[in-house]
């Protein structure tokens, strides 16, 4: 029998503009987006063991249950590859949820990318882009890391340059904002049947807009910061302390501010510093970073 022990880190992401373009035939929404990583992380942690039996356990108590994506994504490969090993999996949450930072898909992309190779199932990035799209909209990109456009759904994904590190500074409220229901608020004010492509129109108005450090355009803004007015004026604070830019990523509630330096940043988590809110420091990744920076550990060992 095979031994096994594989740590890695599970990393967050950002939105550098997030368009609805309509309502798919699917009942799913079209959307154009850019993803972007970022160095926050979970830990994650997933060991063979003997039986077939499937031990998790989570810093939250509220995610140790079976629709856990880490679970969900376990009994995904299981089923696809035919794996009757056990295993015991050990969840560190620091990405909040319900913040529109993707932990939960992150996380099911990871746990799919360590089953492969804990187990050596040689799976091909065909497959890992099948089941993790099967997971969530969200859940291929992070097999990608770095900076990629996002079509469809969001699971058709592709690289787009890396840029130089940006500093940010993320604040988080403490409401979570569900995504299935800003979806379906944003769609009635928003969205029209259309399945014509809108990428010409998309891809430079948005990349223009991040590269000359206009807002970045997010429409759930226009219907969360109505539900949420203390977002919308999260994002003005940051602004006036020193943010290039500033706005909602996902569906929310994080709002990201994007900083010339370590030094501006400071000043700003200074002037909002707030009980009532969560403030997190941290930058944006290259693919190269992210994907050196996965696997902390791995052991494999056979008896």
């Amino acid at each position: 029998m095979k031994f096994g022990l594989i740590k890695l880190h599970s990393f967050a992401k950002i939105n550098l503009g997030l368009h609805i373009v309509g309502k798919r035939t699917d009942g799913y929404h079209e959307i154009r987006t850019l993803y972007q990583t970022i160095m926050l992380h979970d830990n994650l942690e997933i060991s063979i063991k003997a039986g077939s039996g499937l031990e998790f356990n989570c810093n939250l108590v509220e995610l140790r249950d079976e629709n856990n994506l880490v679970v969900r994504a376990i009994e995904a490969v299981r089923n696809r590859k035919g794996v009757k090993t056990g295993f015991s999996v050990q969840l560190q949450k620091q990405i909040p949820m319900g913040s529109g930072l993707g932990g939960g898909s992150s996380n099911a992309a990871v746990t799919i990318m360590a089953l492969d190779y804990l187990l050596n199932l040689k799976m091909s990035k065909q497959e890992w882009f099948e089941i993790g799209e099967e997971l969530g909209a969200d859940v291929p990109f992070f097999f990608l890391g770095g900076r990629a456009i996002g079509l469809g759904r969001g699971s058709e994904v592709y690289s787009l340059q890396d840029h130089l590190p940006s500093y940010l500074l993320i604040v988080i409220s403490a409401f979570p904002i569900a995504t299935v229901e800003a979806y379906r608020q944003a769609s009635l004010r928003l969205t029209s049947q259309d399945n014509k492509s809108k990428i010409p129109a998309f891809c430079p108005a948005v990349i223009d807009n991040i590269e000359s450090g206009k807002d970045l355009e997010n429409h759930f803004e226009s219907v969360v910061f109505k539900n949420h007015p203390s977002l919308k004026q999260i994002k003005k604070r940051l602004l006036q302390n020193g943010a290039t830019k500033a706005g909602l990523t996902g569906s929310g509630s994080a709002i990201v501010g994007f900083f010339d330096s370590k030094r501006d940043l400071r000043q700003a988590q200074m002037a909002l510093r707030n009980k009532d809110i969560q403030l997190i420091t941290t930058r944006t990744t290259t693919r190269k970073q992210y994907q050196d920076s996965l696997v902390q550990c791995f052991q494999q060992e056979t008896n």
